[in-house]
């Protein structure tokens, strides 16, 4: 897949392909692609594909991501996000929370992408899927202050099913960021505010 050219240029393709739609995903991109993370994903070579389809077992799940390296990123997403209307496709809602939970839906794919470039960088292995393990939990740590505003210190990283009540959860971790945001509103003291406990940040990469 080759890069766009310009920031331009992508949010024109992702309207002309999906439109006002796909352009909102790609200005969530450039958004956050390149200041989300301690080192910026190659923000150019990544597109979005909407469907207004089901996608994944017992329609549970909103996007996918999928991404190798030197191949670009691909971010998927489903009915849940968009659907046919007069033969264009649209938001299925505009309400703010919505819209939230949209941005939302990109950040999570996002972080899936900085995932995928730890594990490359460390050798991290996934052994029980995509949501339990070191790179997912690195890669939201690192996202949370900046999206959030709190920090995610690794002594509040899940220690398996059964973690300590000091910790989070892993479905806490699995639906990153909204299962967090409503943590962090009710001020709970495994997400200390920035400023308040120190941030790890992984060695700098020219980008991921």
């Amino acid at each position: 897949m080759k890069p766009f050219h310009s920031s331009e240029e992508m949010l024109d393709a992702h309207e002309l392909m999906f439109g006002e739609a796909g352009r909102r995903c790609a200005e969530i991109i450039l958004k956050w692609a390149t200041t989300l993370f301690a080192v910026p994903l190659d923000v150019l070579n990544i597109r979005v594909v909407l469907a207004p389809v089901e996608l994944g077992p017992y329609n549970r799940h909103t996007g996918y991501h999928y991404g190798s390296e030197g191949s670009g990123t691909f971010i998927l997403g489903n009915r849940h996000i968009v659907k046919l209307s007069s033969g264009t496709l649209v938001l299925t809602e505009q309400s703010d929370e919505f819209l939230i939970g949209f941005e939302d839906f990109i950040v999570h794919e996002l972080t899936h992408a900085r995932q995928a470039c730890l594990e490359r960088q460390h050798g991290w292995k996934r052994t029980r899927g995509a949501h339990r393990d070191q790179g997912w939990y690195a890669a939201v740590a690192e996202a949370c202050p900046r999206y959030l505003g709190v920090e995610l210190p690794r002594s509040s990283w899940p220690k398996g099913p059964r973690t300590p009540e000091s910790t989070l959860t892993e479905v806490q971790m699995c639906h990153w960021p909204m299962s967090l945001r409503l943590l962090a509103t009710s001020d709970d003291p495994r997400l200390p505010k920035v400023g308040n406990t120190p941030t790890v940040v992984h060695d700098r990469l020219e980008v991921c």
